[in-house]
């Protein structure tokens, strides 16, 4: 049994020496053995050079990388959340007026405002591995490296959403390994302080998603959910998820709307790409078979937004001052922050200009502005330096506006704006269209662009008006003009016009009260006036006068003559105020009117509102609003407040009273304009109004009939209307009265109708104490005497107790019979203490008895009337 196995040992045995003994297996054996250790150097070479080649990589990525900053996570949350969005305004009553005028559209919506089909559809879009990485796609770091190793010419895509974002929001666009590679830096970073929920958010704010329907640039999804779709973000289906979510890609060629609004013609591209976006939610999982096919047969053109009217053309005049307005202010605050007195820049900013308008229009006769500055006891050097600064914080201050996501919220009325527009536009009473003409009456002609012929400009008829509510200075509603397409000049608030006899109130009759010069009773000559003023004759006449015919009323008293509108008493007296004080045109300045350049408001025409620029409509109604605030004055304002995007409030409004005329003065005046609507100029008003209510106010007209007015308060509101033509052509004197009174009633009317509290108050204006009604002498405004009860001066009516007459004063001298003496004069008025019905001791005059003016009160109460060239019949029983 041993044997065989034995047998079978040394076989192999045999075997096995014979193989180690044969060429043939030791060639073989030598062969695998360097096989095998080639296999190993090769290895341990690959090994190697894989270890070299990470280095390099890493050394070269340290290189590219070496200049970009270790950001913060408040650096880099700023960073990703700092993308432009549009400013918003707003109606009072949070009444969205629209996106303020930006080439671009955007606005920021939380993540979970928006509709998870949305955020499925960008994820399998843009980045499906969104949810898994850490900032990269690891194989996308290694693409980015063999193609600069390689020297390929350009870097592929591929990037994630958080490269995306880092890309858009931190870096720039430029296509190069570098900015690559801090992209992936900083996209590591920027997951390691965010969720992935609020990358995504930023992301979906940040991107651009083309046009809307009416041709604007959007970005963020909330923006191009409403433009695209006209849904919110959150309300997106599923096939308009895929569709948006396909735009970033390339959003102006997968866009279904032209650059000017409205549909493309091929809807193909946009289409296809949603339809791919689709397919990508299917294959990963978001959506089922069932959703896919009912999505991939939506009818996109059916459901695409269609073009809406912007804010441009909807509120063109309403945004244009929104927008001037904020922009006023956010430099103002820009000032302040960088350490300016922001009233002071803004103040040297308006004399600077001033001095330029005064320059251009030689109103110093050639001066430079170096010396108009020290006529106006400037220091030019620093004007000039704060007008540059605040020009360079308003250019700032309008960019930040249009991007910067702000919430503007205005005091304007919507309601009563939009039919106070709707009367200006539908009114029927507009006299016709004229040629606009030039200075010297030659009627401009512009060429036709399209005929390339000439043609002559028309001018139409203009209106504009302004609604303020006294207390608060709140602008409840303003017409800029018939039409943003005839002019887009607003005429209520920046064009200036000479506001004729509403200037009379404002700066004749109340200062001249404010310091006892004249009482509503007293009596002022509307009588020939002559003076010579910078060599040249001067002689004011009444409304009515002709070339050959010159009108005058005789004397009257002051309460007369403003309600009738007569000029030569109002001229008279502002004679007199000049010849009192020098600081007549501060009252104008305390209630807000800054137009005022060279002499104006020293210029005896400025009585009748002849000033060299005019005033706004704005100025001049704000500024009888003193008036209906007891004599103080409250600027007038249309931004109520203004937040940032958050919320956070960075401007209100605050009211600022200013005291101008005391209470008495300021009630006598509004006592006297009431009969301006009673039996004066404005009469005919009260009955075109569907309301009643306590009016008292003025109207106007500018040297020859080129600017009508009329400005009426009641204690809530003031409201005035202008009308005129744009390039100050005459108006047709025999309706421009009537048109004015129409479009004030039909504002008016238009208000109500929507707010009768407002319009139409129960109280009316109050007296204050400190005001008695008494009888006295209109010609001295003291006691009256024999002389003056017979001359026909004796009046009874309202007075400041400050001014009461104490004593009497004799300035008439009887020519019929002997002036009486000195002694009877001081005893005029005066009543014996033993008998109080004794009469002065003073000879009666007869009743045809007349009467000579004492040349010295002449001359200091009537200066340059000239009795001697009026009309007898006029003078009554005065004689000169």
């Amino acid at each position: 049994m041993h044997a065989p196995l034995k047998s079978f040992s040394d076989f192999f045995d045999r075997l096995a020496e014979k193989w180690a003994s044969s060429s043939v297996i030791r060639t073989i054996h030598s062969i695998t053995g360097v096989i095998w250790n080639s296999l190993l150097l090769t290895l341990a070479i690959l090994v190697i050079g894989l270890f070299f080649a990470a280095g390099t990589v890493s050394g070269y990525f340290a290189a590219l990388v070496r200049d970009q900053p270790v950001l913060s996570y408040k650096t880099l949350n700023h960073d990703i959340n700092n993308y432009s969005e549009s400013s918003v305004s707003y109606f009072a009553g949070k009444i969205p007026i629209g996106n303020m005028n930006s080439d671009l559209v955007r606005t920021k919506t939380k993540l979970k405002d928006m509709s998870p089909y949305l955020i499925h559809a960008v994820v399998a879009t843009e980045d499906e591995l969104f949810y898994q990485h850490h900032g990269v796609v690891p194989k996308a770091v290694i693409r980015a490296s063999m193609e600069e190793l390689l020297n390929k010419p350009q870097v592929t895509g591929g990037s994630s959403i958080t490269q995306q974002l880092v890309k858009n929001q931190i870096l720039t666009n430029e296509v190069s390994l570098e900015r690559k590679f801090k992209e992936i830096l900083l996209a590591l970073r920027l997951e390691r302080f965010f969720t992935k929920d609020q990358i995504l958010e930023s992301y979906l704010n940040m991107a651009s998603f083309g046009r809307d329907a009416s041709g604007k640039n959007v970005a963020g999804a909330s923006t191009a959910a409403e433009g695209i779709f006209g849904v919110k973000a959150d309300k997106l289906s599923l096939a308009q998820a895929a569709f948006i979510a396909g735009l970033p890609k390339n959003p102006f060629t997968y866009s279904p709307f032209q650059n000017h609004g409205g549909l493309k013609k091929d809807l193909s591209a946009g289409i296809n790409r949603a339809h791919t976006v689709l397919k990508r939610m299917y294959a990963a999982g978001y959506i089922n078979k069932t959703q896919l096919d009912s999505a991939m047969k939506y009818d996109y053109k059916k459901h695409f937004a269609k073009p809406e009217k912007s804010i441009n053309s909807d509120y063109p005049y309403l945004m244009k001052e929104v927008q001037n307005r904020s922009t006023v202010i956010l430099a103002k605050q820009m000032a302040q922050k960088q350490g300016y007195s922001s009233d002071k820049l803004y103040t040297d900013y308006l004399n600077y200009k001033k001095m330029v308008y005064e320059h251009n229009n030689n109103i110093y006769r050639g001066k430079s502005l170096q010396e108009i500055a020290k006529i106006h006891k400037y220091d030019f050097s620093a004007v000039q330096k704060h007008y540059s600064l605040f020009n360079e914080f308003m250019k700032n201050a309008a960019i930040d506006l249009e991007n910067g996501g702000y919430r503007i919220y205005t005091t304007i009325n919507k309601p009563i704006y939009d039919d106070m527009t709707s009367f200006a536009q539908n009114y029927s009473g507009y006299s016709p269209d004229q040629y606009a003409r030039n200075k010297d009456g030659q009627i401009l002609e512009v060429k036709n662009s399209k005929t390339g012929k000439m043609e002559k400009v028309k001018d139409p008829m203009q209106v504009g008006s302004i609604l303020i509510e006294n207390k608060t200075g709140r602008i409840i509603s303003f017409v800029g003009g018939r039409g943003f397409g005839t002019s887009e000049l607003n005429y209520a608030t920046e064009v200036t016009r000479q506001n004729g006899s509403t200037m009379k109130p404002l700066l004749v009759y109340a200062p001249a009260m404010e310091l006892g010069l004249i009482q509503p009773g007293s009596i002022l000559p509307d009588l020939p006036y002559k003076r010579i003023v910078n060599g040249q004759v001067y002689e004011p006449t009444d409304y009515g006068s002709t070339s050959s015919s010159k009108l005058f009323h005789g004397f009257e008293t002051a309460r007369a003559a403003l309600a009738a509108s007569h000029n030569v008493p109002a001229v008279s007296v502002f004679t007199r105020l000049n010849n009192t004080t020098n600081s007549a045109p501060d009252y104008l300045r305390k209630m807000g009117i800054t137009s005022l350049v060279g002499s104006d408001g020293y210029n005896v025409s400025a009585a009748l509102g002849g000033i060299t620029r005019g005033i706004t409509i704005e100025e001049n109604t704000n500024a009888y609003t003193t008036f209906a605030n007891n004599g103080s004055f409250v600027d007038a304002y249309m931004i109520d407040k203004i937040t940032d995007s958050t919320g956070k409030l960075i401007y209100q409004h605050k009211v600022q009273p200013v005291r101008v005329f005391s209470e008495q003065t300021n009630y006598l005046m509004l006592d006297m304009m009431r009969d301006v609507f009673k039996y004066g100029t404005g009469a005919a008003l009260p009955g075109m109004l569907h309301f009643s209510a306590d009016w008292a106010g003025k109207t106007g007209t500018s040297q020859d009939w080129r600017d009508s007015w009329l400005v009426a308060s009641n204690p809530n509101i003031t409201m005035g209307v202008w009308n005129g033509y744009a390039h100050n052509q005459q108006l047709n004197q025999h309706t421009y009265s009537t048109q004015t009174k129409q479009l004030w009633a039909g504002f008016a009317n238009s208000a109500y109708d929507v707010d009768p509290d407002l319009m139409a108050p129960k109280e009316h204006f109050s007296q204050p104490q400190g005001i008695e009604k008494t009888t006295y002498c209109g010609l001295t405004d003291g006691k009256p005497t024999a002389y003056c009860k017979a001359a026909g001066f004796e009046e009874t009516d309202l007075m400041n107790v400050k001014y009461l007459p104490k004593e009497a004063q004799e300035v008439l001298e009887p020519l019929n019979g002997q002036p009486q003496s000195d002694q009877s004069v001081a005893q005029q008025g005066q009543p014996d203490q033993n008998n109080q019905n004794q009469q002065p001791n003073e000879q009666q005059p007869a009743d045809n008895s007349l009467f000579r003016i004492n040349p010295d009160f002449m001359k200091s109460h009537f200066p340059f009337t000239d009795l001697n060239a009026a009309n007898p019949d006029l003078l009554g029983k005065i004689r000169p």
